[in-house]
């Protein structure tokens, strides 16, 4: 059986990138991204304290274990969805995303040690085209202050605290801990 020059070029590279590392290293993932930046633990669902939830309430849940988040929120009457991954080939954390009113969302994360700032570009229903910042401040591992810029003349916050999960079912022993753990 003959084999031509391509083939055996092709195959020749392809042994030495494997040597070389090329082909057995494996890029950054979103799960890396966030655990280096001590942001892993916005996983899981957070809610304004004063109604426990009815007013504010967004989840973030690993869809895809450590590439793909799948971010849910309802905040006065409007619901929403959104999709946060990695682009593997420049790093930048993307997130897309849609409400129930038309709006959809398109904009990328910048991880800080005690700050996460979302930068989107929206277009609403009526085809009316924004851009504005969600700013989220660790005050700690529990609690969240976040600042819409870029609405309103002056900024909008608001606190949202993580909501804690059962972890042993009631009467044994039950106790509880925080989604991302």
């Amino acid at each position: 059986m003959k084999t031509s020059f391509h083939k055996t070029k092709f195959t020749a590279l392809t042994a030495i990138l494997f040597m070389l590392g090329g082909a057995t290293s494996h890029a950054k993932t979103l799960g890396d991204t966030l655990r280096e930046s001590k942001w892993d633990g916005l996983i899981g669902t957070w809610v304004d304290p004063e109604t426990k939830g009815r007013n504010k309430k967004i989840a973030y849940a690993w869809k895809v274990k450590d590439h793909a988040i799948l971010a849910t929120s309802a905040a006065l009457g409007t619901n929403s969805v959104a999709i946060m991954g990695r682009n593997a080939k420049d790093g930048t954390v993307f997130h897309v995303g849609a409400d129930d009113k038309e709006t959809s969302v398109l904009g990328k994360w910048d991880f800080k040690s005690d700050v996460a700032v979302l930068e989107l570009g929206f277009v609403t229903g009526e085809g009316v085209e924004g851009v504005m910042k969600i700013r989220y401040t660790k005050k700690d591992d529990n609690t969240l202050v976040v600042s819409i810029e870029g609405l309103t003349p002056q900024p909008i916050v608001y606190t949202l605290v993580k909501v804690k999960t059962v972890t042993k079912a009631p009467g044994s022993d039950a106790k509880t801990s925080s989604d991302h753990k």
